[in-house]
């Protein structure tokens, strides 16, 4: 949230880091990273490659100045991947809300079945 603002990210660690973790060129995941990548952090965890990919969503990620991957690049470890798709977490957050009563009606009526199923297997009135 430092970087980004708001209430980013939208899944929780677990989920974000098992998502990675499914893509078959990722190794490992270091979790709760730091924000810069250190040339101590690079040697600690034999790092052999730093990849990022092309959109990125806070200004900071596309400014120069205080790059988070001077490092790798000055090691020649950094690695910039195309972003074909150009999906930000605005876009996502804003698909998101627009579905919110939708899903929220959706849920509703599961619980009102769900109820109406339990009164009904336990004899209880409505």
């Amino acid at each position: 949230n430092e970087h980004r603002g708001s209430n980013h990210p939208i899944m929780a660690m677990h989920e974000r880091v098992l998502s990675v973790l499914g893509c078959r060129f990722v190794d490992d995941v270091l979790l709760d990273a730091p924000w810069t990548v250190t040339r101590e952090m690079i040697a600690t965890l034999n790092i052999a490659v730093v990849v990022r990919g092309t959109v990125r969503d806070c200004a900071e990620c596309v400014s120069e100045e205080d790059d988070p991957h001077a490092v790798p690049k000055a090691l020649g470890i950094h690695v910039e991947l195309h972003s074909d798709v150009t999906l930000s977490l605005e876009e996502i957050t804003a698909r998101l809300q627009a579905r919110r009563a939708s899903v929220g009606e959706r849920l509703a009526e599961k619980r009102r079945k769900e109820s109406d199923w339990f009164r009904q297997k336990h004899g209880l009135s409505p």
